[in-house]
């Protein structure tokens, strides 16, 4: 089955995000006391962080394409400008 750009970016962020929260609560139990507060907001800043890269990727790949994404920020304002031209 053929995947396309959308769907690969999404089934890979969310596979790095349960990698992440497995981690995270092996972590929790594994960190010595010196070390579990690095290891804590490390892991919590990629946890948050993937999502966003995701939708930066998705945005991109939409841009890529000229197609009208849901990461658009304002995509009705864009068709009204095409349509007055």
């Amino acid at each position: 089955m053929k995947k396309n750009p959308k769907q690969l970016v999404a089934v890979i962020a969310l596979v790095a995000i349960v990698v992440l929260i497995i981690a995270f609560v092996i972590s929790a139990f594994t960190a010595g006391p010196g070390e579990a507060g690095n290891r804590f907001m490390a892991l919590l800043f990629c946890i948050i962080a993937i999502p966003i890269l995701a939708w930066v990727i998705l945005f991109c790949i939409g841009r890529m394409q000229n197609k009208h994404t849901i990461a658009e920020f304002f995509p009705k304002q864009e068709k009204d400008a095409e349509k007055d031209n």
